[in-house]
C-alpha cells in the first residue's frame, strides 16, 4: 500500500475514533470514475465548503442524495469524471466519501489544485442570494434568458437549516483533515469562485456561510484571500 492510500485509511480511522464511521464509496454504491482522475500530489492547503443546491433537501434519504450528486456531476456539460467533491455531509451528520482524496477534485471552476471539497447535502440558500451573487452580473440579454431562475430566486419559500449534527460532523472532519494536511485556509465556494474567475456564486448559501465563518474561527484558519 502506498503512502497516500495508507493516509486515506488513517483518516478513516481518525474519524472513527471521533465517533464518525466514514461511509466509503463502496458502501453507497458509487459508480467508478468515467476517466483518468488527476493525482492530487498531496498538496492540500484549502478546504472549500459547498451546498448541494436548491433541488436537494434534508428530508430526502441521504444515500440517494449523494448518489444523485455523483450522477449529476458526471452528466453535466462538460461532464466530470466523478463526483467533484471529496466528502459530503448529510443533515443527520453522516460523513460520506466522495472522490478519493488521492485525486484532485472538480468543485471550483478553474482552480481545484490543493483544495479539498466538502458538500452539505442540503439547500442552504435564502431568497435573493442567487440574484445578488450570480444574476446581477449578467448582461440584460442574459438576464432575460435566465428570467425564470431570477424570479424563482426572489421567492424562495423553503430551505434547509444547518443541523447541529451537520455542524458537528463538519467541525470534526475539517479538524481531522487539518491534522493530516497543511491546511491554511477555509472558505465557501462563493469566496473561492470570485478569486478564480471573478464570477458570482450563491453556494454554499448564507446559511452555509454561517458554518464557514464558525469553523474558520474555531479552527483558526484564514479566509481564501489571505
Amino acid at each position: 500500500m502506498d503512502n497516500q492510500a495508507a493516509t486515506r485509511h488513517v483518516i478513516i480511522n481518525a474519524l472513527r475514533k471521533q465517533g464518525y464511521e466514514l461511509i466509503e464509496r463502496s458502501d453507497w454504491h458509487a459508480k467508478p470514475p468515467s476517466g483518468n482522475l488527476r493525482e492530487s500530489h498531496w498538496d492540500y492547503q484549502d478546504i472549500v465548503l459547498h451546498h448541494a443546491g436548491r433541488s436537494y433537501s434534508c428530508g430526502a434519504p441521504s444515500i440517494e442524495e449523494i448518489q444523485r450528486v455523483q450522477a449529476e456531476d458526471m452528466v453535466r456539460s462538460p461532464p466530470f469524471d466523478d463526483t467533484g467533491y471529496h466528502y459530503a455531509i448529510s443533515c443527520l451528520g453522516e460523513i460520506y466519501e466522495g472522490r478519493d482524496i488521492r485525486f484532485t477534485g472538480e468543485h471550483v471552476a478553474g482552480d481545484n489544485t490543493g483544495k479539498i471539497g466538502i458538500v452539505f447535502l442540503a439547500d442552504l440558500v435564502q431568497a435573493g442570494e442567487a440574484y445578488k451573487e450570480e444574476y446581477s452580473r449578467l448582461s440584460f440579454v442574459d438576464k432575460l434568458k435566465n428570467l425564470g431562475g431570477i424570479l424563482t430566486d426572489q421567492v424562495v419559500l423553503k430551505h434547509d437549516k444547518p443541523t447541529l449534527e451537520q455542524i458537528r460532523a463538519s467541525r470534526t472532519l475539517c479538524s481531522v483533515l487539518k491534522d493530516f494536511f497543511n491546511i491554511k485556509r477555509l472558505g465557501g465556494h462563493r469566496e473561492y469562485q470570485r478569486l478564480a474567475t471573478n464570477k458570482g456564486r450563491a453556494c454554499p448559501g448564507n446559511l452555509g456561510m454561517d458554518i464557514v465563518k464558525l469553523l474558520r474561527s474555531e479552527l483558526r484558519l484564514s479566509d481564501p484571500g489571505a
